[in-house]
């Protein structure tokens, strides 16, 4: 079943039209993969599905529910959350507050919990911490858990961009290159780690430019080109298609097998 329907979604900026009526689904708890190079639009149609961008023209559809053009806050609110290219954390705040922070409907930030549901938002606050010390043992950071965010390596702080989307308990998250700058080793580990969380229900959506990560975890891949949906499939069909190697690569199979 679809969990995430776009379709027909168009973006320009001005006159250049960077997205041209882009359709396609992601089914849940998988892994869906945008490919291609760079400018074609990947990480636009993101940002647009997302409420980043105004919608120029299409539908958005979440979980059988109209979603449209509907600002950040109310996608995370129906949830969908945003794990960005490059990390927006809170670098002097620790490990375990960035978690904290990203957690949703924190009773006491209210007026009225604060000052009359005291007992219950202290309660709330220990279940939180309980849980991002599970993510952060998931993530092989809790020893990091009272350094701050700007002590982090690259590839941590990629982790920690993942551990604070998913303490929103999100049915699906958007991820604009989560291997991004981070090295092999880790970048696997990465995967492994939302592979088995989509065994457990998750759905994602994800740009990503290194294929042979695709290639292991991804179900199922969308190539784009100038704004467009050119190629759709299994990851190996994909790749395996001459217009991949035409498009993304910029030569023929042939010469590419030759070369």
């Amino acid at each position: 079943m679809a969990i995430l329907v776009i379709n027909e979604v168009s973006k320009s900026f001005g006159s250049l039209q960077v997205l041209k009526k882009i359709s396609l689904e992601v089914q849940a708890g998988t892994i869906t993969g945008l490919v291609g190079p760079n400018g074609s639009g990947k990480s636009t149609l993101l940002s647009t599905v997302f409420g980043l961008h105004k919608i120029d023209g299409g539908s958005v559809y979440f979980q059988d529910q109209p979603v449209t053009g509907l600002p950040p806050h109310r996608m995370y609110q129906k949830g969908i959350a945003f794990s960005f290219q490059i990390p927006r954390l809170f670098f002097q705040l620790t490990v375990l507050d960035n978690l904290l922070m990203a957690a949703r409907e924190h009773i006491g930030t209210k007026f009225y919990g604060a000052l009359f549901l005291r007992h219950r938002w202290q309660q709330q606050e220990t279940q939180l911490v309980k849980k991002a010390g599970e993510i952060l043992k998931m993530l092989n950071l809790f020893k990091l858990v009272n350094h701050k965010a700007g002590e982090l390596s690259g590839g941590q702080r990629k982790l920690l961009e993942i551990g604070r989307v998913l303490m929103s308990d999100p049915a699906m998250i958007f991820l604009d290159e989560p291997a991004a700058g981070v090295n092999p080793v880790l970048s696997r580990e990465i995967y492994q780690k939302l592979h088995l969380l989509c065994q457990k229900g998750l759905s994602i959506l994800l740009v990503e430019h290194k294929l042979e990560m695709l290639l292991d975890f991804a179900d199922y891949v969308y190539m784009m080109d100038s704004g467009q949906i050119l190629l759709a499939g299994k990851p190996q069909a994909v790749i395996s298609d001459p217009l991949f190697y035409q498009v993304y690569i910029g030569e023929t199979k042939n010469a590419a097998v030759s070369s």
